[in-house]
Parts: structure tokens; C-alpha cells; sequence
């Protein structure tokens, strides 16, 4: 049996400019590892099988949070079925690689160093039989009907599905690459942008084009939300976003800081004006509590979020833009065994 399992994304954020990264993983696992490379989504499946079918107890993941996400999904995806058949599979331990632009989860696990160097600290722990350290990490899981009504069911760690949470993210990917400089300069340009154009006697001064991006950016998503079954009562949003875990965005953003408890996923649901948004920026940034009388901020074992007619829920999952959804459910998923491992 193969003890490690690698699967590298070439298009990702620190290996688009690295044509030798296979070569370079192959050497780092040897004989005890399998590395694939993986072009497009589609080929995404059959290496998922083909590691489970070596019985690779470690999968690496040599991409960002976004091959993260995919790689976490389908392989979910593909274990069910083989449980469904009454196979015996469990899920491998996980190794998040920090080769994207802000890799959150695998800051928020503990783990340092390039996926090259940590492959090969898991085959010398193989090797020599020692115990490696881990930490659990909760997934949810996103179940969604589309508006032409195909469903979709992915693994996630956190996501912005509406308003400036969500929003924000568009603008970020028209600046890359993404990193907490970028992230801080979208946050005050989109705060001094509210206050200038929401103010009596200032909003003249704003350009046009500024107003154009300070009217998107906060621009509400109007959405049916039940928490645990119970509707809220307010249906337009500012900002919506859950998490399963508690997240770090480049060191200028952290959220979801319920979601530091096993177990438990966090929500926030914000009603309010624009300058509200911004008068509740620094909760929203240092992940305290958000204020305001419309507003859910507080744990939850399932969400559901429902689209007007004529509206979809386009949510970014793990970095990952999605669109077009006319239902969306959100549940506890798989908790997931993590090894911390820390690279010189």
C-alpha cells in the first residue's frame, strides 16, 4: 500500500510558474507516494479513486484553498458511493499545502511550509513509524438546486453567499493577486467610498465610477434565510456568511469566531443601510460581535437560504465563485483529521 497521496493544481497561485512542481513532489514522496496532476475538474474523480484504491492514508494538497475545496468535495462525493456499495472506506488525513494566495485552512490548522517539504516529513514519519500530531477540522455541507434544477452538493469551510461578503470577492479577483494588502485596501476603499456617497452634501464630490463600485459592492442580496428551521424575519441583506471554522483572511480579516468550538458552524446575517456596514466594520474585521437590530450573529446546526423569484444565491465557497442557485442548505459535514505538520 502507497502511504501518501499528492495532488497538485499547476494553475494555482504559487505553482502557475513552476513547470517542474510534479517532478519535484515525485521526488519529495519516492516509492511511498503517488502524485497526480490535474489539469481541469474533470480529471478530478479518477485520481480521487485511484488514491483511495492505493490506500493512501495522507492526501496532500498542492494548490490553495480552492483545490482544497474541490479535492475535499469530490473525494466525498466518490466515498459515499463506495460506502453506498458497502465498501470499507474511511477518509484519509488530510494535508492542506500552501500554494495559493491566502491558504486559511492551512493556516488555521497549524501547518507551514511548501507541500514539497511536507510530503517528505510524511514519508519520514512513515518510515519510522512515529506518531504524527493532528487536528480535527469541521467541514459543512452545501447542498443547492440550481435554477434550471440540477443540484449541487459540495464540502466547505466557509462561505460569503451574499451581500458585501459576498460582493467583495468579485472585486478582489480583478486586482491579483489576492493578499492582505489587497484585502485592506478594498476594505477602506469601499468604507470611505459608503460614508462619501451616503452623506448629504459629500455625495456630489464621489465620481461616477466610484459610485458605480460603492452601488454594487453594497447592493443588498434579498433572500428567505431560516436558522435551525426558523425564518428570519428580515429578507434583505447586507452581508450573509457561515462558517465551520474560525478564518484568518491574510491577517487583515477574522471571522466566524463561534466556529473555534468543535461542532459547531457560525453565522451572520446583517440587515442595515450601507453605513451601518461600515459602522460595523471593525466587528466584521476583528470577527467580535456584529450589532445592529436586524441582525443574526450566533451558532447554528443547519441554514437555509432561499432566493425570490427572478433572484439566485451566488456564493463563494472557499474562495471558489459558484452562481445561479435557487435554494442553498447548509449542515454539518465530515470532520476531518489534519496532521500539523511544520516545515522549516
Amino acid at each position: 500500500m502507497v502511504a501518501v497521496g499528492v495532488l497538485t493544481n499547476p494553475h494555482s497561485g504559487k505553482n502557475r510558474n513552476n513547470p517542474e512542481r510534479r517532478t519535484v513532489l515525485e521526488r519529495a514522496v519516492g516509492r511511498h507516494g503517488i502524485v497526480r496532476e490535474t489539469r481541469d475538474l474533470d480529471q478530478l474523480g479518477d485520481v480521487m479513486d485511484e488514491l483511495i484504491d492505493a490506500g493512501c492514508r495522507y492526501w496532500v494538497c498542492d494548490g490553495g484553498d480552492g483545490t482544497l475545496h474541490w479535492m475535499i468535495s469530490v473525494a466525498d462525493e466518490r466515498l459515499r458511493a463506495r460506502r453506498a456499495r458497502g465498501e470499507d472506506v474511511v477518509w484519509p488525513s488530510i494535508i492542506p499545502g500552501n500554494g495559493g494566495s491566502i491558504d486559511f485552512v492551512a493556516h488555521k490548522a497549524g501547518i507551514r511550509g511548501d507541500a514539497s517539504v511536507l510530503a517528505r516529513m510524511l514519508v519520514q514519519g512513515v518510515i519510522s513509524g512515529d506518531r504524527m500530531p493532528s487536528v480535527p477540522l469541521d467541514t459543512m455541507r452545501m447542498s443547492a438546486t440550481h435554477r434550471d434544477g440540477s443540484t449541487f452538493e459540495h464540502l466547505g469551510f466557509a462561505s460569503a453567499i451574499g451581500g458585501i461578503a459576498q460582493r467583495v470577492f468579485g472585486k478582489l479577483y480583478e486586482r491579483k493577486p489576492v493578499d492582505g494588502w489587497t484585502i485592506a485596501r478594498m476594505l477602506g476603499k469601499s468604507a470611505a467610498s459608503a460614508v462619501v456617497g451616503h452623506t448629504p452634501g459629500l455625495s456630489q464630490l464621489v465620481s461616477e465610477d466610484l459610485r458605480g463600485f460603492t452601488d454594487s459592492l453594497f447592493s443588498p442580496t434579498r433572500a428567505r434565510v431560516a436558522i435551525d428551521g426558523r425564518t428570519l424575519a428580515f429578507d434583505s441583506f447586507m452581508s450573509l456568511q457561515v462558517g465551520s471554522i474560525d478564518i484568518n483572511l491574510g491577517g487583515v480579516v477574522r471571522t466566524f469566531r463561534l466556529a473555534q468550538a468543535p461542532g459547531v458552524i457560525h453565522c451572520q446575517a446583517l440587515c442595515a443601510t450601507a453605513l451601518g456596514v461600515v459602522a460595523n466594520l471593525p466587528n466584521i474585521v476583528l470577527g467580535t460581535p456584529i450589532w445592529g437590530r436586524n441582525v443574526f450573529d450566533g451558532p447554528t446546526r443547519s441554514m437555509s437560504v432561499t432566493a425570490f423569484d427572478g433572484e439566485s444565491i451566488d456564493p463563494v465557497i472557499d474562495g471558489e465563485m459558484f452562481h445561479g442557485f435557487a435554494e442553498l442548505r447548509i449542515e454539518r459535514g465530515p470532520t476531518l483529521d489534519v496532521p500539523r505538520l511544520r516545515a522549516a
